[in-house]
């Protein structure tokens, strides 16, 4: 049982690592560009940059580490999960209050 219980976390752990990879790969700014559009008239010229992930998705480094939080976080919950039900702590017994 135990040995399963390790290969049910390990599984759960690797596609955790698996889908930051594949979360890095959609949403890290790792290509900035710019644009300027220049005016005859002084002060309407107009410049801007945005970040692109290696794939052309426009993104941001928060948006990146926001992926990366919520699949840690899902990770965590499902190995914890995993490792509760192994060991029966669904249920726990109710405990006596203190005199």
């Amino acid at each position: 049982m135990a040995a399963q219980r390790r290969w049910k976390i390990s599984a759960i752990i690797w596609t955790g690592i698996a889908a930051g990879v594949v979360a890095s790969v959609l949403f890290a700014p790792l290509i900035t560009l710019g644009w300027c559009s220049d005016a005859d008239e002084t002060g309407t010229s107009e410049c801007g940059s945005a970040q692109q992930s290696v794939l052309g998705i426009e993104t941001n480094v928060w948006i990146w580490l926001g992926a990366l939080a919520i699949i840690a976080i899902v990770t965590a919950v499902a190995a914890r999960s995993v490792r509760r039900h192994a060991r029966g702590d669904d249920h726990p017994a109710p405990r006596s209050l203190p005199r």
